[in-house]
């Protein structure tokens, strides 16, 4: 009776609230460096689709070889009438490297690839004074490969990359997750299972403004290529369509000396 009780009022609340999310990927990081010494940082806000707040920067090494490092953090807080909290935090950085090129009229086209690994960390439980509080929590790592394509004007660069992205989730504890099965009743991992998949994120990055301070608009979309199913157990919300939309807008400052567009 004590479990029903808990079960009853849970229901209304996660019908709200919605069902386990212990993943969910960071904005694309579209550096779009032209030559040595070229430093560009972002900060940009993932609307759809990613984590809330990321923090993207990359360094032009030499004229053909950039390194980036990313940061991600993504909360959420839902509450309901009977006074029980959901809260989700889930940290990620990732770091990686790679080659770039310019090539056409001026110098105004760019190809470039990069690849690299990350790491992250998840928990979403639910709260609530009165009752017992379930809770999941994950790792995860993270290995991606980046090629794309871009055109850079004075005050104007558009890119197309498309990052195919393996994500491996473990250490997945399930606190209380067998008695309220209620909370995610479609999927079925519990404490200590490991899960692998491969997303395909292509995205599309525009930006512009003045010489040094750009904003940042991009759009894409996430397209679960292998293991798909596991995807959806740890970003359940992604069922619905709208989450496989991807979404972000930021602001963009560039460092060092840059010879296009002249």
């Amino acid at each position: 009776m004590k479990y029903a009780f808990q079960i009853l009022e849970y229901s209304i609340f996660l019908l709200l609230t919605g069902c386990v999310t212990l993943y969910k990927p960071n904005t694309i990081n579209s550096p779009l460096l032209k030559e040595k010494g070229d430093l560009h940082a972002t900060a940009a806000f993932g609307l759809s689709g990613s984590g809330l707040y990321n923090i993207q920067s990359a360094y032009a090494v030499s004229d053909h070889i950039g390194i980036m490092i990313n940061g991600m953090y993504h909360n959420s807080e839902f509450s309901s009438n009977n006074n029980s909290m959901e809260r989700l935090n889930m940290y990620f950085g990732e770091a990686g490297g790679g080659y770039f090129s310019t090539f056409g009229k001026n110098n105004k086209g760019l190809f470039q690839c990069y690849g690299g690994m990350g790491y992250g960390s998840t928990t979403d439980k639910i709260e609530n004074s009165t009752q017992v509080n379930p809770e999941v929590s994950a790792e995860y790592i993270n290995v991606f490969i980046q090629p794309g394509i871009g055109h850079i004007e004075k005050n104007v660069e558009i890119a197309f990359d498309v990052r195919a992205n393996y994500i491996r989730l473990y250490n997945i504890h399930a606190y209380l997750y067998e008695n309220f099965e209620w909370w995610n009743t479609d999927f079925t991992y519990y404490s200590d299972t490991t899960l692998d998949f491969v997303n395909i994120e292509p995205a599309m990055t525009l930006k512009a403004g003045g010489d040094k301070v750009k904003a940042v608009f991009q759009l894409g979309v996430i397209l679960p290529a292998i293991n798909s199913k596991s995807y959806f157990d740890v970003n359940s919300s992604s069922i619905f369509v709208g989450p496989l939309l991807k979404f972000a807008i930021g602001i963009n400052y560039t460092f060092g000396k840059k010879n296009t567009g002249k």
